[in-house]
């Protein structure tokens, strides 16, 4: 009786593993075409911190940079001004996110995290 007990729990042990098994693989297939978005968003955010570490760097650079933009369409600068504080709100707000998101996208898809 016991016996026959542990031989169907473990039948069904076996099916769970193999349904989780074909359920990580559908799911790695699914998300499939994320890895490209997330590494070209990586990419991305990754140039954006290395033009604000450059513009940290060199302050003075960055500031003329500015005053020229402004000397030659001040209305034009204005704008840009405006646009370039928005983008950056937004790299703020996103860039964890995207972060988190490009790191667990780097794992192999379709394989699990903890072996089972």
């Amino acid at each position: 009786m016991m016996r026959e007990r542990l031989l169907a729990l473990a039948e069904h042990r076996t099916r769970l593993v193999a349904r989780a098994q074909a359920e990580r693989e559908s799911f790695g297939r699914l998300l499939a075409p994320t890895d490209a978005l997330s590494s070209m968003a990586a990419g991305v955010f990754r140039t954006v911190r290395w033009v604000f570490r450059e513009a940290r760097k060199y302050p003075l650079l960055a500031l003329a940079g500015g005053v020229v933009l402004a000397a030659i369409r001040p209305r034009r600068a204005i704008g840009w001004a405006a646009r370039g504080w928005s983008l950056y709100r937004l790299y703020r707000s996103l860039a964890p996110v995207v972060q988190r998101f490009a790191s667990s996208a780097g794992a192999s898809a379709g394989r699990p995290r903890h072996p089972s």
